[in-house]
């Protein structure tokens, strides 16, 4: 029995690997830094150009992924996804060409480098704390969108930082879905094979 567990355990691994190659988000060379499930304020733009609020926080996937090492990256990307909404994929990316701009509008004091760490330690402390820092993704007509995160005190909320997004493009769109598909068809398959092996195993 724990043979065979254990042989299951790593041929999931493998079949798992096969899919995770598949994600577009990588095919460029990038990998996963960061993966976490965060509550997020959403607001959107109406088609009178006003903001609405949704009533309540949703839970979005939050993905960093970085291009090159740790001490010398070449990107690094946001990735913001729904798994109530295939449709819903948004990305903030920043190069070593374009971080200066984002440094300049956010008046930030850093090298590209420590930028990875900086969107990993603020999301950490919306996760920890979500009563003293807030997330607020607002969502415009024409496919942009914008992150805030704010940090709470008892007299007021104060901006940290922001960070600008993009809709994904048509064809981005078509193959997250499709490799999101294969993963949750090779998820279901594996547990009904963990199923079937419990139910014929003495």
């Amino acid at each position: 029995m724990r043979s065979g567990n254990s042989w299951f355990s790593q041929q999931n691994q493998v079949d798992f690997a096969e899919i995770d190659f598949l994600d577009p988000a990588l095919k460029e060379g990038h990998r996963v830094i960061y993966d976490r499930v965060l509550s997020v304020s959403i607001k959107f733009q109406d088609k009178y150009s006003d903001l609405q609020d949704i009533p309540q926080p949703e839970n979005l996937l939050f993905r960093i992924l970085l291009l090159g090492t740790d001490t010398n990256p070449q990107s690094v990307r946001i990735e913001i996804s729904s798994d109530k909404d295939l449709f819903f994929i948004f990305q903030h990316e920043a190069t070593t060409n374009s971080f200066n701009q984002i440094k300049v509008s956010q008046g930030l004091q850093l090298p590209f480098k420590d930028y990875p760490g900086v969107i990993i330690s603020t999301l950490n402390k919306v996760e920890t704390n979500f009563s003293g820092y807030q997330a607020t993704f607002v969502i415009m007509l024409d496919g942009s969108a914008r992150l805030e995160i704010y940090q709470t005190t008892e007299y007021k909320s104060i901006s940290m930082i922001n960070f600008d997004f993009h809709a994904c493009d048509e064809h981005f769109l078509r193959q997250t879905i499709i490799f999101k598909y294969n993963q949750q068809r090779k998820t279901i398959k594996n547990l009904q094979q963990q199923v079937s092996q419990g139910k014929y195993t003495k």
